[in-house]
């Protein structure tokens, strides 16, 4: 299964594996954060909560608030380093925000606090690093990361996209300029559409994202150009599997097609590659956090969760080809799916 950057990618985790269990150990609380910065947003959000330990059933207390939350216990703050000098530059205050859409499972809902800011208009990507600090009493939790540059996607000049596959190597290739903070690239693409029932109501429909491929660089790509090709039957596979026959539906008119470059930095790289499914014998994994812990003592050690930069660009309302429409209408892979051809007609299969 393709993974997509953002933040439903990232799994929080409370607990971690390991081969030693002291039963006795002291009580000692463990911050676990998890934030994401996009420039692009108009709110910045982090992720702030805490693991724990007790006397009760493990599943008993995750459904307690304040056994996974912080209440009114801590001051949450982002500086703007200079990356030259060192100096801080500028200070945001976070707040926390409380949700009331979190599902249920096993730790508490349906609320949840996220601690945000208001993107700010000097938010700069060149010449600053950002350093999220979090206090609590003598206690402080800290974290550093680059915003990962805006890019462009440069193929798809024309408001047209073709899906036609005229002989075996014929391919549809996405191009977009590199990011020099970017270390993983992901190619989404999203489709949308009418849907006229056989009652005459007509909806606006959208698929859930397409994920194409990704391009991991372990360099600066600034003023590389990245890509990725796919074979143009790929559309109508996808198509066909998110868009259900039925029945009640008279027809499907095709609205437009979306693609979108995801682009992350290095510590959410390196936080997917170990946290991806496993694919070999041995199931021990390496442990990876950006998140630093400095003690009352002046102690250091090693926090739970990742803290890192993501962007995006986007390419939408691509129309598709005459061509294009009919293969959809009557297509082999699409055609039980009612949609409109070239003419505004529903053809099908024949």
């Amino acid at each position: 299964m393709k993974r997509l950057i953002g933040i439903s990618a990232i799994v929080f985790l409370f607990s971690m594996c390991s081969t030693e269990l002291d039963l006795l150990d002291d009580w000692k609380e463990t911050c676990v954060v998890y934030g994401l910065l996009d420039q692009d947003q108009p709110k910045q959000y982090i992720r702030i909560q805490k693991a724990f330990l007790g006397p009760d059933n493990a599943y008993n207390m995750a459904q307690v608030y304040d056994s996974i939350n912080y209440i009114s216990t801590i001051d949450v703050k982002m500086e703007q380093v200079n990356r030259t000098s060192g100096q801080v530059a500028f200070v945001y205050v976070l707040t926390p925000d409380t949700f009331y859409n979190k599902q249920d499972g096993d730790f508490y809902s349906p609320t949840q606090v996220i601690y945000s800011f208001d993107t700010p208009l000097n938010f700069e990507t060149a010449n600053f690093d950002y350093r999220l600090v979090i206090t609590r009493g003598a206690n402080t939790v800290h974290a550093t990361t680059h915003l990962v540059e805006s890019f462009d996607i440069v193929s798809q000049p024309t408001p047209n996209i073709s899906f036609i596959k005229f002989n075996s190597s014929t391919v549809v290739e996405v191009k977009w300029e590199g990011a020099p903070s970017a270390r993983l690239y992901q190619l989404a693409m999203y489709f949308t559409y009418f849907e006229t029932d056989i009652g005459g109501n007509t909806t606006f429909k959208a698929t859930p994202p397409w994920v194409i491929g990704e391009v991991e660089t372990t360099t600066n790509t600034a003023n590389q150009t990245q890509s990725i090709k796919f074979d143009p039957d790929g559309f109508y596979r996808f198509i066909a599997q998110q868009v259900p026959a039925d029945n009640n539906v008279a027809s499907r008119e095709s609205q437009s097609v979306e693609f979108v470059v995801f682009a992350c930095g290095e510590q959410l790289n390196e936080y997917m590659e170990i946290n991806g499914p496993s694919t070999g014998i041995a199931q021990e994994r390496p442990f990876y956090s950006n998140i630093m812990v400095t003690n009352a003592d002046g102690t250091e050690e090693t926090g739970i969760g990742v803290f890192s930069g993501r962007t995006r660009s986007v390419k939408g309302n691509l129309l598709l080809t005459p061509q294009s429409l009919d293969s959809l209408s009557y297509g082999r892979f699409t055609c039980p799916l009612k949609f409109e051809d070239r003419n505004g007609i529903v053809v099908g299969c024949q």
